[in-house]
Order: structure tokens, then sequence, then C-alpha cells
């Protein structure tokens, strides 16, 4: 299940990827703001991760990162039918 790291600091969040990315894992960075927020400097840096959650914990035991499994927005595993022409109202 995908990992999602939250810091609030930028170096650290920056090395958790590069060690990720060596290790051969997928990790990616991105910058959030926090909901409702006005001031564009008070931000928390995310790390999105496939690498397992062992190793990341592992990783961050001397740090105050927090952790989150996340599961994937869409399933893709069902198939959705769509029918093959607008439905008409009856009545």
């Amino acid at each position: 299940m995908p990992l999602r790291v939250t810091f609030h600091d930028a170096d650290h969040a920056e090395e958790l990827v590069a060690v990720l990315t060596t290790g051969g894992f997928d990790a990616g960075l991105a910058k959030e703001r926090f909901a409702g927020e006005d001031d564009g400097e008070d931000v928390v840096y995310v790390v999105h991760t496939d690498a397992p959650l062992a190793d990341v914990e592992e990783l961050l035991r001397d740090t105050d990162a927090w952790i989150e499994e996340s599961s994937p927005l869409v399933d893709t595993s069902a198939s959705t039918q769509l029918p093959n022409e607008p439905r008409r109202r009856q009545g």
C-alpha cells in the first residue's frame, strides 16, 4: 500500500526521497498547504512512496515525520459498464 510521509522540513523530505530512490523505490515530493491557511509559507512537505512501511519507519525512527498508509483514490480493479446510449426519462 502506498505511503504518505509528512515533514515540516524540506531538507528531511528531500533526503528521504534520495534514500528511497537510491534503494530502488518510487518516491516523489510535494509541498502542501494546510486547508484554510492563507499563509503561503505555512506548508508541509509530503513524500509519496511505494516503499514498505517497515523500511520507512526504520529510516524515520529519530524524526518527527508523520507516516500514513494511503489508499488509491480510484479503484481500477472494478470495471464500470457505461450505457451505449443516453437514457430517456419515461413518463
